[in-house]
């Protein structure tokens, strides 16, 4: 630990309520888990983190937050691009070309490897924990007329900036889902196969209403678990033909650490008291400085 200067820690979000819910008595709030103060003493090392309630106390939705890194490190001025995470949840950020900070948008697509691993753990009798490379996928079919109706939900049709999380796509979600594979009966891998190839959908679908009938987008670029499903990667690049679907090992970033080198950014940003928001993307009603200090 003599080399760390500081920590900068996201957290584990467990809830996140972006707007305010008066029919379900729910305030907008937002809950991760990995207290500041216990790494902060474990470590010895001061520690940055709590980024998102700060947004949201200047109007934001307080996510998504990888944007302000998106820009920096791949922001380009000559070909448009869309940053696709994958992890829990789907999110992206869209980088016109010669875009600035103000030009920049975001949200969350929707779910990303959630539902794809919850189902796996079911059918494999919690021996699996996630579709490794998209093996099983790729040996089902996808039932493309269920899907058609999935995609009804109301989540995809929002306006972004927008955000969610397991509150609509976790286990609830998943349980539903599979269930349904077994009412029409899916096999496993047919199972598993549509849950991958509805994660695709909703997320390209997504570009189609709100991305490309603005801007000019040459490349995806995509992080995050899900850049380790080659089913997954299959499907999105046929579901958007003429685009390149590249991983973000292309450009020289390790997949997995793209949102760990960018929440390090925002540590940064925070102790040097630049803003580090994109109210572009959140819905911000201004730049602020995201974050809060624990010291060792």
């Amino acid at each position: 630990m003599d080399e760390v200067d500081f920590i900068s820690s996201h957290g584990q979000t467990v809830w996140h309520i972006p707007k305010e819910d008066a029919g379900r008595s729910l305030a907008r709030s937002t809950l991760q888990l990995g207290d500041l103060s216990v790494i902060a003493a474990r470590t010895g090392r001061p520690v940055v983190g709590d980024f998102r309630p700060a947004d949201m106390a200047a109007g934001g939705q307080g996510a998504p937050l990888v944007p302000y890194g998106d820009l920096i490190l791949f922001g380009d001025p000559q070909r448009g691009r869309i940053l696709q995470n994958i992890g829990g949840i789907g999110n992206c950020t869209i980088l016109p070309a010669a875009c600035t900070a103000d030009q920049v948008t975001a949200y969350d697509t929707g779910p990303g490897n959630m539902i794809i691993d919850q189902v796996v753990l079911e059918l494999s009798g919690g021996q699996l924990a996630y579709d490794e490379n998209g093996k099983w996928a790729a040996e089902g079919t996808p039932d493309q007329a269920w899907i058609s109706e999935m995609i009804q939900h109301p989540y995809f049709s929002l306006v972004p900036p927008k955000s969610t999380g397991r509150e609509l796509f976790g286990a609830a979600f998943a349980a539903a889902f599979l269930a349904g594979g077994r009412e029409r009966g899916l096999s496993s891998a047919d199972i598993v196969a549509t849950a991958t190839w509805f994660t695709a959908k909703s997320i390209a679908d997504s570009y189609e209403r709100w991305v490309f009938s603005k801007y000019t987008i040459d490349e995806i670029i995509v992080s995050g678990g899900g850049a380790h499903n080659e089913t997954l990667l299959s499907m999105l690049s046929e579901l958007l033909p003429g685009r390149t679907v590249a991983r973000a090992s292309s450009f020289g970033m390790d997949d997995d650490a793209k949102e760990a080198l960018i929440f390090a950014l925002l540590g940064n940003e925070y102790i040097h008291g630049i803003p580090n928001n994109v109210p572009s993307a959140t819905g911000a009603g201004r730049r602020v400085v995201m974050g809060k200090l624990a010291l060792g």
